[in-house]
Protein backbone atom coordinates (compact mmCIF):
# COMPACT_ATOMS: atom_id res chain seq x y z
CA UNK A 1 0.00 0.00 0.00
CA UNK A 2 1.48 3.99 -1.16
CA UNK A 3 2.27 6.13 2.13
CA UNK A 4 0.67 8.80 0.55
CA UNK A 5 -2.81 7.17 0.71
CA UNK A 6 -3.36 7.45 4.43
CA UNK A 7 -5.48 4.60 4.56
CA UNK A 8 -8.36 5.89 2.22
CA UNK A 9 -8.14 2.74 0.23
CA UNK A 10 -8.24 0.57 2.56
CA UNK A 11 -11.49 2.10 4.26
CA UNK A 12 -13.19 2.60 1.02
CA UNK A 13 -12.67 -0.99 0.38
CA UNK A 14 -13.56 -2.36 3.37
CA UNK A 15 -16.75 -0.73 3.84
CA UNK A 16 -18.27 0.68 0.62
CA UNK A 17 -21.81 -0.29 1.48
CA UNK A 18 -22.00 1.68 5.72
CA UNK A 19 -22.96 4.80 4.11
CA UNK A 20 -26.65 6.08 3.61
CA UNK A 21 -25.86 7.63 0.56
CA UNK A 22 -23.52 5.37 -0.65
CA UNK A 23 -19.90 4.10 -0.82
CA UNK A 24 -17.61 5.81 2.07
CA UNK A 25 -15.27 8.41 -0.30
CA UNK A 26 -13.75 11.58 -0.42
CA UNK A 27 -17.07 13.22 -1.79
CA UNK A 28 -19.43 11.89 0.57
CA UNK A 29 -17.14 12.89 3.41
CA UNK A 30 -17.01 15.91 2.31
CA UNK A 31 -20.96 15.68 2.17
CA UNK A 32 -21.62 14.95 5.35
CA UNK A 33 -19.42 17.34 6.88
CA UNK A 34 -21.21 19.93 4.73
CA UNK A 35 -23.94 19.16 5.69
CA UNK A 36 -23.50 19.30 9.25
CA UNK A 37 -22.01 22.83 9.25
CA UNK A 38 -25.00 23.87 7.53
CA UNK A 39 -27.05 22.57 10.14
CA UNK A 40 -24.46 24.44 12.94
CA UNK A 41 -24.89 27.38 10.95
CA UNK A 42 -28.65 28.28 13.22
CA UNK A 43 -25.86 28.53 15.95
CA UNK A 44 -24.57 31.82 14.66
CA UNK A 45 -27.86 33.54 15.73
CA UNK A 46 -28.71 31.15 18.59
CA UNK A 47 -25.08 33.25 19.47
CA UNK A 48 -26.35 36.57 18.97
CA UNK A 49 -29.56 35.95 20.75
CA UNK A 50 -27.45 34.33 23.45
CA UNK A 51 -25.01 37.05 23.85
CA UNK A 52 -27.73 40.08 23.54
CA UNK A 53 -29.60 38.79 26.10
CA UNK A 54 -27.02 38.31 28.84
CA UNK A 55 -25.41 41.73 28.33
CA UNK A 56 -28.84 43.69 27.72
CA UNK A 57 -28.54 47.00 30.11
CA UNK A 58 -25.31 46.44 31.40
CA UNK A 59 -23.79 49.85 31.30
CA UNK A 60 -20.99 48.90 33.73
CA UNK A 61 -17.61 48.99 31.27
CA UNK A 62 -14.41 47.18 32.22
CA UNK A 63 -13.28 44.07 32.22
CA UNK A 64 -13.89 40.92 33.10
CA UNK A 65 -17.29 40.53 33.45
CA UNK A 66 -18.73 41.15 36.56
CA UNK A 67 -21.47 38.81 36.83
CA UNK A 68 -19.93 36.66 39.66
CA UNK A 69 -18.82 39.87 41.73
CA UNK A 70 -22.48 41.22 41.34
CA UNK A 71 -24.24 37.98 42.39
CA UNK A 72 -25.79 37.19 38.90
CA UNK A 73 -24.40 33.61 38.70
CA UNK A 74 -27.22 32.95 36.19
CA UNK A 75 -26.05 35.68 33.75
CA UNK A 76 -22.18 34.53 33.94
CA UNK A 77 -23.73 30.83 32.75
CA UNK A 78 -25.44 32.42 29.71
CA UNK A 79 -22.57 34.09 28.88
CA UNK A 80 -19.97 30.78 28.78
CA UNK A 81 -23.12 29.51 27.11
CA UNK A 82 -23.29 32.39 24.44
CA UNK A 83 -19.23 31.96 24.08
CA UNK A 84 -19.56 28.42 23.29
CA UNK A 85 -22.42 28.93 20.62
CA UNK A 86 -19.67 31.45 19.10
CA UNK A 87 -17.74 29.09 18.80
CA UNK A 88 -20.17 26.49 17.20
CA UNK A 89 -20.29 29.12 14.48
CA UNK A 90 -16.92 29.92 13.66
CA UNK A 91 -16.94 25.35 13.27
CA UNK A 92 -19.67 26.06 10.82
CA UNK A 93 -18.32 28.92 9.24
CA UNK A 94 -14.94 26.81 8.45
CA UNK A 95 -16.76 23.72 7.48
CA UNK A 96 -18.70 25.94 4.86
CA UNK A 97 -15.94 27.51 3.26
CA UNK A 98 -13.83 24.67 3.07
CA UNK A 99 -13.38 24.90 -0.48
CA UNK A 100 -13.85 28.52 -0.53
CA UNK A 101 -10.94 30.84 -1.69
CA UNK A 102 -11.14 32.58 1.51
CA UNK A 103 -11.00 29.16 3.53
CA UNK A 104 -7.22 29.82 4.87
CA UNK A 105 -8.70 33.07 6.56
CA UNK A 106 -11.63 31.07 7.85
CA UNK A 107 -9.44 28.66 9.36
CA UNK A 108 -7.28 31.34 11.03
CA UNK A 109 -10.33 32.92 12.11
CA UNK A 110 -11.64 30.06 13.86
CA UNK A 111 -8.10 29.03 15.32
CA UNK A 112 -7.36 33.02 16.61
CA UNK A 113 -11.23 33.10 18.40
CA UNK A 114 -10.72 29.81 20.22
CA UNK A 115 -7.65 31.11 21.52
CA UNK A 116 -8.90 34.49 22.63
CA UNK A 117 -11.99 31.93 24.17
CA UNK A 118 -9.20 30.36 26.15
CA UNK A 119 -7.66 33.23 27.49
CA UNK A 120 -10.74 35.06 27.98
CA UNK A 121 -12.58 32.61 29.59
CA UNK A 122 -10.84 31.86 32.62
CA UNK A 123 -11.18 35.63 34.07
CA UNK A 124 -14.63 36.21 33.39
CA UNK A 125 -15.62 35.75 37.18
CA UNK A 126 -12.22 37.01 38.78
CA UNK A 127 -12.50 40.64 40.11
CA UNK A 128 -11.01 42.76 37.99
CA UNK A 129 -8.08 44.02 40.05
CA UNK A 130 -6.68 40.51 40.63
CA UNK A 131 -3.40 40.22 40.72
CA UNK A 132 -2.12 37.75 38.07
CA UNK A 133 1.63 37.01 37.34
CA UNK A 134 2.83 40.18 37.45
CA UNK A 135 -0.53 41.83 35.28
CA UNK A 136 -4.27 41.64 36.50
CA UNK A 137 -7.48 40.13 35.78
CA UNK A 138 -8.48 42.88 33.52
CA UNK A 139 -5.73 43.82 31.32
CA UNK A 140 -5.57 39.96 30.79
CA UNK A 141 -9.47 39.26 30.27
CA UNK A 142 -9.11 42.60 27.65
CA UNK A 143 -6.18 40.80 25.75
CA UNK A 144 -8.43 37.96 25.72
CA UNK A 145 -11.32 40.04 24.02
CA UNK A 146 -9.48 41.68 21.55
CA UNK A 147 -8.27 38.07 20.58
CA UNK A 148 -11.48 37.02 20.38
CA UNK A 149 -12.62 40.23 18.12
CA UNK A 150 -9.64 39.82 15.74
CA UNK A 151 -11.20 35.99 15.53
CA UNK A 152 -14.59 37.57 14.53
CA UNK A 153 -12.56 40.14 12.13
CA UNK A 154 -11.15 37.22 10.29
CA UNK A 155 -14.40 35.25 10.19
CA UNK A 156 -15.95 38.17 8.96
CA UNK A 157 -13.58 38.58 6.17
CA UNK A 158 -13.27 34.98 5.14
CA UNK A 159 -17.40 35.65 4.63
CA UNK A 160 -16.97 38.58 2.53
CA UNK A 161 -14.51 36.99 0.34
CA UNK A 162 -15.88 33.92 -0.19
CA UNK A 163 -18.62 34.58 -2.61
CA UNK A 164 -20.77 32.27 -1.23
CA UNK A 165 -22.65 34.58 0.95
CA UNK A 166 -23.46 38.11 0.77
CA UNK A 167 -20.70 40.68 0.83
CA UNK A 168 -22.70 42.72 3.43
CA UNK A 169 -22.96 39.96 5.83
CA UNK A 170 -19.12 39.51 6.25
CA UNK A 171 -18.82 43.67 6.64
CA UNK A 172 -21.74 43.20 9.36
CA UNK A 173 -19.79 40.40 11.13
CA UNK A 174 -16.65 43.10 10.74
CA UNK A 175 -18.10 45.33 12.08
CA UNK A 176 -19.45 43.42 14.95
CA UNK A 177 -15.95 42.09 15.65
CA UNK A 178 -14.77 44.61 18.36
CA UNK A 179 -18.57 45.14 19.98
CA UNK A 180 -18.36 41.41 20.93
CA UNK A 181 -14.89 41.75 22.10
CA UNK A 182 -12.82 44.23 23.76
CA UNK A 183 -14.58 47.61 22.56
CA UNK A 184 -17.62 45.79 24.29
CA UNK A 185 -15.41 44.90 27.41
CA UNK A 186 -15.05 48.56 27.88
CA UNK A 187 -18.29 49.98 27.10
CA UNK A 188 -21.13 47.58 27.97
CA UNK A 189 -23.95 48.59 25.64
CA UNK A 190 -21.43 47.82 22.92
CA UNK A 191 -22.07 43.82 23.75
CA UNK A 192 -25.31 44.28 23.10
CA UNK A 193 -25.58 46.39 19.61
CA UNK A 194 -22.87 43.64 18.35
CA UNK A 195 -25.32 41.13 19.03
CA UNK A 196 -27.71 42.66 16.79
CA UNK A 197 -25.54 43.06 14.08
CA UNK A 198 -24.66 39.11 14.65
CA UNK A 199 -28.17 38.06 14.66
CA UNK A 200 -28.79 40.34 11.11
CA UNK A 201 -26.42 39.10 9.52
CA UNK A 202 -26.71 35.47 11.06
CA UNK A 203 -30.16 34.84 10.26
CA UNK A 204 -29.51 35.38 6.43
CA UNK A 205 -26.31 33.27 6.39
CA UNK A 206 -28.05 30.08 7.97
CA UNK A 207 -30.60 30.36 5.26
CA UNK A 208 -28.41 31.04 2.83
CA UNK A 209 -26.36 28.01 4.14
CA UNK A 210 -29.58 25.82 3.91
CA UNK A 211 -29.48 26.03 0.45
CA UNK A 212 -25.81 26.62 -0.99
CA UNK A 213 -24.57 23.00 -1.21
CA UNK A 214 -26.85 20.63 -3.21
CA UNK A 215 -27.73 16.75 -1.86
CA UNK A 216 -25.76 13.89 -3.34
CA UNK A 217 -27.60 13.03 -6.03
CA UNK A 218 -28.40 9.41 -7.61
CA UNK A 219 -26.53 9.73 -10.54
CA UNK A 220 -23.35 11.16 -8.49
CA UNK A 221 -23.80 8.12 -5.79
CA UNK A 222 -23.63 5.63 -8.60
CA UNK A 223 -20.50 7.09 -9.84
CA UNK A 224 -18.58 6.81 -6.49
CA UNK A 225 -19.77 3.69 -6.46
CA UNK A 226 -17.97 2.94 -9.26
CA UNK A 227 -14.81 5.12 -8.28
CA UNK A 228 -14.50 3.24 -4.93
CA UNK A 229 -15.10 -0.74 -6.47
CA UNK A 230 -12.59 0.12 -9.08
CA UNK A 231 -10.07 1.15 -6.01
CA UNK A 232 -11.65 -1.79 -4.11
CA UNK A 233 -10.73 -3.92 -6.79
CA UNK A 234 -7.06 -2.76 -7.57
CA UNK A 235 -6.13 -2.83 -4.27
CA UNK A 236 -7.03 -6.73 -3.45
CA UNK A 237 -4.85 -7.58 -6.67
CA UNK A 238 -1.69 -5.26 -6.24
CA UNK A 239 -2.28 -4.21 -2.93
CA UNK A 240 -2.28 -0.34 -3.88
CA UNK A 241 -3.67 2.15 -5.53
CA UNK A 242 -0.75 3.56 -7.56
Amino acid sequence: MSRTDAGVAVVAAAAPERSAIGPVTNATWAWSVRRFARGLMWTLPGYAVAYGAVTLGRWDGGAPIPYLENGRVLHLIGWVVAMWLGLMALVALTGLLAAARSRRTAAAGLMVGLTGVVLWLPFAAVPRDTAVYGTDARTLALAGGAVYSLGWLLAGWSVARSGLFGKSDGLILMLAAPMLGVAGLLVGPLQTVGAIFVLAAGIGMSWTAGHLVPAVHSGRTAAAAAGAKAVAAKVATTGSVN
